[in-house]
């Protein structure tokens, strides 16, 4: 017997807000990005740190908007290019009325399967990463300063589960240090027995101020409908602040250089992918079709002849699936150019870091 929808019932009151996505690298996040907004935001590849700028999607239903931060994921940085990726992903978890940890379920499975089969560690504090240092050397510290670091001192001696992997672990305390309002995107149980995750979700509901958690897969879009409702949880009751089409705000000519650098990495297996740049120095609305030609940045000579290939065959083919790739996102005709420029250690100087955006 079906149910009759009284409809002097009131609508759900409409809501607005800010999530961010964050997460070890390779976790999906991007993929969830993409799944969320409906359309390619977000490039993606199987190597960890694909993601290197803040992307924002909006996701829009009948009672809720949301605006989704993609981030790269959260990792020990040692170059200057990774210590602005992780400082973005960081920056990007205060100011927003919550934050997503999207965890591998697989990974998870398996950290928890050796935890198991080794003795129990003994509980040890952690240690911050980073002790911030108020005021010069020598100089008072106020009561507030004071008050400061003693908070963000607290915030990494909460112990956590040792059955939590260490890399979810560190980013549990970058959270707890920013934002109490958080749940968890358990990714990619489509390739975990069911039995295996209520364990690892067990493990993880003993983290301080989580919320719900929330097995989905990004890839097949289950679970993200329910997501999508426990993120709602958290958000201000607001109108709409975008149009209903609008989906991003990275520009086009940003999201064709994402293209390029996104068939790089797909294309190359060495380490070459993590020394490119791309730029879009011509992009150009024709009747028929749009010009774009993009400028791929690499720091080696011997990275320039590995992306050119053999007679240049490889960079042809990098273009022509780039190209598709564009055709696609701008649903007309491209007219794709892609030249290689060596630009020895873009990566490590400061200015051409802010060039390529990666630095404010």
């Amino acid at each position: 017997m079906s149910k009759t929808v009284d409809a002097r019932m009131p609508a759900r009151p409409h809501h607005f807000g800010l999530a961010t996505l964050t997460g070890q690298p390779n976790v999906g996040k991007s993929t969830l990005l993409n799944r969320l907004v409906g359309e390619k935001l977000a490039i993606v590849s199987p190597r960890p740190q694909t993601t290197r700028d803040r992307i924002q999607g909006i996701f829009t239903a009948r009672d809720t908007q949301i605006v989704f931060l993609d981030t790269p994921g959260i990792h020990k940085a040692r170059s200057p290019l990774n210590r602005a990726m992780v400082g973005a992903a960081i920056e990007s978890l205060e100011s927003v009325d919550v934050v997503v940890l999207v965890v591998d379920a697989p990974q998870a499975v398996r950290w928890l399967a050796k935890t198991d089969r080794r003795p129990h560690p003994a509980p040890r504090e952690p240690q911050p990463h980073q002790v911030i240092a108020l005021g010069e050397p020598g100089e008072p510290v106020s009561a507030e300063e004071e008050e400061a670091i003693a908070e963000e001192a607290e915030v990494w001696r909460v112990p956590l589960d040792h059955r939590i992997a260490p890399g979810d672990r560190r980013i549990i305390h970058n959270i707890l240090r920013y934002n109490r309002k958080w749940l968890v995107a358990l990714n990619k149980v489509d390739c975990v027995k069911p039995r295996l995750l209520l364990p690892v979700m067990d493990a993880l509901a003993t983290a301080p101020s989580v919320g719900p958690l929330v097995p989905i897969s990004a890839r097949t879009g289950d679970g993200v409908a329910q997501l999508v409702e426990a993120i709602r949880g958290y958000l201000p009751e607001g109108e709409p602040e975008y149009a209903p089409d609008e989906l991003t705000d990275r520009s086009l000519r940003f999201l064709c250089a994402e293209l390029v650098r996104e068939q790089v990495f797909l294309q190359i297996r060495d380490e070459v992918p993590y020394g490119v740049a791309v730029e879009i120095e011509v992009f150009e609305e024709l009747p028929d079709l749009t010009h774009i030609q993009a400028l791929v940045h690499v720091e080696k000579a011997a990275q320039r002849g590995i992306l050119l290939g053999k007679g240049g065959l490889r960079m042809k083919e990098l273009a022509t699936q780039a190209r598709l790739q564009m055709q696609q996102l701008l649903d007309r005709k491209v007219f794709l150019e892609v030249h290689v420029h060596v630009e020895p250690e873009w990566s490590e100087r400061m200015e051409t870091l802010k060039h390529f955006g990666y630095l404010l």
